[in-house]
């Protein structure tokens, strides 16, 4: 039994489920609008991939590679799966699959006065249980101020710089650029 990342199409029997989920599980402020994530699935964006442990689906993920580094944008389990150890599955075949870069993702910084503050601390821990730690760096989103955590290595602002460069590319990159700030 081993977690299958398979590319998210139109035709994916869960294709529905995958984006109810996505809508679900992010905020308004770091969820792209559906029709672009639609869209971007239809066309075979790179990264969009449904999770499958056989043929039960579990969840979406939507990471990119820059170099070495693997980012994580997207990843959550399904309602039905949660707490079932779905999620340390899935960091597992991360780690398996890409035992030779580093895995980077953001989560919501842990602010006491936050709303949600118990569900902060609570996916913070489940990084770290999963061998993810802080970098040191918060990143600052036009909305937001995001933690980034790392598994297998240290990563510089300059590389969080260029990876985020390198994402957006030409005049997206210009016009959103995160701050990078140390922590």
């Amino acid at each position: 039994m081993s977690i299958k990342f398979s590319p998210l199409s139109k035709y994916d029997v869960n294709y529905s489920n995958v984006i109810e989920l996505y809508k679900e599980a992010f905020t308004t402020v770091r969820r792209v609008p559906s029709w672009i994530l639609k869209y971007m699935m239809r066309n075979g964006k790179i990264g969009f991939s449904v999770l499958y442990e056989n043929d039960t689906w579990i969840g979406l993920i939507y990471i990119t590679e820059y170099k070495d580094i693997i980012f994580v944008h997207f990843f959550a389990i399904s309602a039905s799966q949660r707490s079932t150890g779905y999620g340390s599955k899935v960091v597992d075949a991360m780690k398996e699959i890409y035992s030779d870069h580093r895995i980077v993702l953001n989560i919501e910084e842990l602010e006491e006065q936050s709303e949600n503050y118990p569900q902060r601390l609570k996916r913070k821990a489940f990084y770290e249980k999963n061998g993810f730690s802080s970098s040191g760096y918060i990143v600052k989103e036009p909305e937001e101020r995001l933690e980034m955590l790392i598994l297998g290595g240290f990563i510089s602002k300059e590389e969080i710089e260029a990876m985020y460069k390198n994402l957006f590319g030409g005049v997206l990159g210009f016009l959103y650029r995160p701050k990078v700030i140390k922590l």
